[in-house]
């Protein structure tokens, strides 16, 4: 059993060294996915070799992420969190000495199990070892500081790669795990409790859910460049397979890696549940925006971290705002259901005014939207959640959580892949049959117009249908009793 500090052991600015912790390891894939075409150009990969960097992070995430809260029965979250990031660290500074595409994998899933676990533990070390009352402030400061250090690391590495080499992005990363291991060395302390033994661990269930893990994350990453076919239905049954195997195994287990009984509470279920939704919506426009902007609306690539940085940081500014004003909102369900309207108009609007020849400047206004969607959409549903969940269950909810996290974020990438090569074979087929047979264009030029356009179209397409897929959230979210 995990006790509370006393108050004057608990560090003032705790939730800022916490935020930064967890920031750490969202940094680590935003800014590789922003960067990806430069970091694919310098290790010479082709594309399902570049997906595998993307998935190795993920698959040493999910693998770890089961086995936290038995590790800190042994070890508290402060040893944990400061050997995580000593890993990451290394593993950052490998990577820039990475030539070929499979050592890159193989130092990125090695970064994943360092970096992988750092958003469960320190969230979960935030609710073990700070007194209740003294908890809303701290999570108030870690929710400025998570949002704030993520907000313009799409900025820094695009301007970093444009004007350096793609390494550069890895070096930022370790340039901000080392900032968060030095605060976190200094300033946190380790939670009170009683090391006992790791106890029984269930290795068929380990070997199910590492399995299915793997084999549902690479497939979900391999449907970004190739459609869907029988194989790749085959593997995805296998997955779900092993991961019902898994799941079965935990529900039977005395004490199991993931207490899975805790989705029986109707709010944690429910919660879950549109956890999930947000993410399908977050996961979808980190995969359209880089695309959109980059190759269809024509900006260089810092501009696309300009812009997708500017959006995070009217989420960072507006949340004083709403701190202040939240306790008089009242029903959640209603701010909820504000933030997919703001959500929809955003995508629409997006879609909308988007064209090969589009100023910057025209997009502020829909992003502007976009970056009030966190404050009225992910932070209300983390506040509503974990309220009937028992303190010793906490772990395993938040553990659920960001497995559920990591398979919605690719899971609707992978989904707008497979619209955006379904569409983009028929707009260029559309495109090139309307090419007037006498057009004095080059070939070379017509190919390149083509296929600037094919991207705005289908790119509008997919806002389109996001914004669809956000307004049939909304009576979802009003119709349920639960959360409010």
């Amino acid at each position: 059993m995990h006790h509370p500090l006393p108050s004057k052991e608990v560090p003032r600015y705790l939730g800022a060294i916490l935020g930064l912790i967890t920031a750490t390891d969202f940094i680590s894939s935003s800014t590789v996915l922003v960067s990806g075409s430069d970091i694919q150009g310098g290790i010479g990969a082709s594309p399902g070799e570049f997906i595998g960097v993307f998935t190795a992070y993920a698959v040493a995430a999910m693998i770890e992420i089961p086995f936290i809260e038995r590790l800190a029965r042994r070890w508290h979250y402060r040893t944990l969190m400061l050997a995580g990031l000593a890993l990451f660290i290394l593993s950052a500074l490998a990577a820039t000495f990475c030539e070929r595409p499979l050592s890159l994998q193989i130092v990125r899933f090695v970064q994943g199990i360092g970096g992988g676990g750092l958003f469960t533990m320190s969230r979960v070390y935030l609710q073990l070892a700070v007194p209740a009352a003294e908890r809303p402030a701290h999570l108030k400061g870690y929710i400025i500081s998570l949002l704030g250090s993520v907000a313009p690391a799409s900025w820094m590495s695009t301007s970093l790669v444009y004007h350096g080499a793609w390494q550069s992005v890895f070096l930022l990363q370790a340039i901000i795990g080392a900032f968060a291991l030095v605060l976190t060395a200094v300033f946190i302390k380790a939670e009170r409790h009683t090391p006992r033994t790791l106890g029984q661990v269930d290795w068929v269930m380990v070997l199910g859910f590492a399995l299915g893990s793997a084999l549902l994350l690479h497939v979900l990453e391999d449907l970004q460049i190739e459609l869907l076919d029988t194989p790749r239905v085959l593997s995805l049954g296998l997955a779900f397979g092993a991961l019902g195997v898994a799941g079965w195994r935990l529900w039977l287990h005395e004490d199991p890696l993931m207490n899975t009984r805790i989705v029986q509470g109707r709010r944690y279920l429910y919660g879950l549940g549109f956890y999930c939704i947000y993410y399908l919506v977050n996961g979808a426009t980190s995969f359209i925006f880089p695309k959109l902007f980059e190759a269809g609306f024509g900006y260089p690539l810092e501009m696309v971290g300009t812009l997708l940085s500017y959006s995070a940081c009217v989420t960072v500014v507006l949340l004083p705002i709403y701190f202040h004003l939240a306790r008089h909102m009242g029903d959640r369900r209603r701010v909820i259901a504000i933030g997919f309207a703001l959500s929809a108009v955003a995508m629409f609007w997006l879609s909308r005014i988007g064209t090969v020849d589009t100023p910057a400047v025209m997009l502020l206004g829909a992003l502007t939207l976009k970056g009030i969607f966190p404050i009225l959409g992910v932070i209300q549903i983390a506040g509503l959640t974990y309220r009937e969940v028992p303190h010793e269950d906490f772990a395993h909810a938040y553990a659920l959580k960001n497995i559920g996290r990591q398979l919605s974020n690719l899971a609707s990438a992978s989904i707008a892949s497979q619209l955006w090569q379904f569409w983009s074979a028929q707009y260029r087929t559309d495109l090139v049959g309307a090419i007037p047979p006498t057009t004095h264009i080059s070939v070379a030029v017509l190919s390149r117009m083509v296929d600037q356009q094919v991207v705005v179209l289908v790119g509008n397409h997919l806002l389109q249908m996001l914004a669809l897929f956000c307004v049939i959230a909304i009576p979802l979210v009003l119709a349920q009793k639960t959360l409010r």
